[in-house]
């Protein structure tokens, strides 16, 4: 039996003193597609935030392929990619730009003009990001999970703002780095008719 890439075990956050989900326990494995649903206020961001180390669980634990998530953070670190709900793309750069930025100094100009024509995004290469669309915005933050060799896909509310093209290539890439074991793990309060999901967070319930 294959070790679960990803363990939580009773895992739970408070705020204010209050649960803000009941307490969790899931395993991720390989070619996994894991869709965090609920209303908004849920705890969808709260749950994803913590998966990728931005806020500490009130109680419970994580594991990344059997070892405590505190004692392997640099090589889960480098096995992740997160895009959050909102953009957080730079207004005064370029699309090229962003994308040289968000990737760093690993991949090459092809690699990135590649990057750039999947995501229909080669008429605004040279556009300032602050002239865009919200949608086309939200294209260029995404275009850094197809940019990058993680492992583990993070994605907050991904479809938002897309047009169907977009969706649709969104899901494309999401299936294929599925089918490649790669794992997907995305919050959304929508539906999102793709692929095998294989874990709901629903009404604070893992189904």
């Amino acid at each position: 039996m294959s070790v679960a890439i990803l363990s939580l075990k009773n895992l739970s956050f408070n705020r204010n003193e209050k649960p803000v989900f009941d307490p969790i326990d899931l395993e991720v494995k390989e070619g996994d597609m894991i869709h965090i649903k609920g209303a908004n206020g849920s705890g969808k961001t709260t749950l994803l935030r913590i998966l990728v180390g931005l806020l500490q669980p009130s109680s419970g634990s994580i594991k990344h392929q059997g070892v405590d998530l505190q004692a392997c953070l640099y090589d889960y670190f480098s096995n992740i990619a997160y895009v959050g709900h909102n953009s957080a793309v730079k207004d005064s750069l370029t699309v090229f730009e962003n994308l040289c930025w968000m990737s760093g100094k690993n991949k090459s100009v092809d690699s990135h003009i590649n990057t750039l024509e999947i995501f229909g995004l080669m008429s605004q290469k040279d556009s300032l990001c602050g002239e865009l669309s919200a949608g086309q915005k939200r294209k260029v933050a995404l275009t850094r999970i197809l940019h990058n060799d993680a492992k583990i896909w993070f994605l907050d509310e991904p479809i938002n703002a897309l047009d169907s093209q977009g969706v649709s290539i969104l899901k494309k890439a999401m299936e294929k780095h599925k089918n490649n074991q790669g794992i997907v793990v995305f919050a959304s309060h929508q539906d999102v008719m793709i692929g095998d999901v294989k874990k709901i967070l629903i009404r604070n319930t893992i189904h």
